[in-house]
């Protein structure tokens, strides 16, 4: 059977079944799926390193006093927009008008 990776004929015994009741090979052989798998799970590796950084880079200190993550405007709009935000601006601007 040839390998749809690395297009090499191979025994039938270097490939393992998908699908064991029904008898169904995987279209690569076993070298060329350890390969797959291992570069998927270098990829996603990558990937949350990636996005934790951008996590950190991201984060926006408001100033009712929550720090949260802003990816696009619409994460600072919802922010913007939510009870929390207006209940601590009121607070804030209750005891800021207190000091003077």
């Amino acid at each position: 059977m040839e390998c749809t990776k690395c297009h090499k004929v191979k025994p039938f015994d270097e490939f393992s079944y998908k699908n064991d009741k029904e008898k169904i090979y995987y279209m690569y052989c076993d070298m060329c799926k350890i390969k797959y798998y291992c570069e998927e799970e270098k990829y996603k590796e990558r990937a949350i390193q990636e996005y934790n950084t951008r996590k950190l880079l991201n984060t926006i200190k408001c100033e009712c006093g929550i720090e949260y993550v802003c990816f696009r405007d619409f994460h600072m709009l919802r922010h913007l927009n939510s009870k929390k935000h207006k209940k601590n601006i009121i607070h804030y601007n209750i005891d800021e008008n207190e000091e003077k």
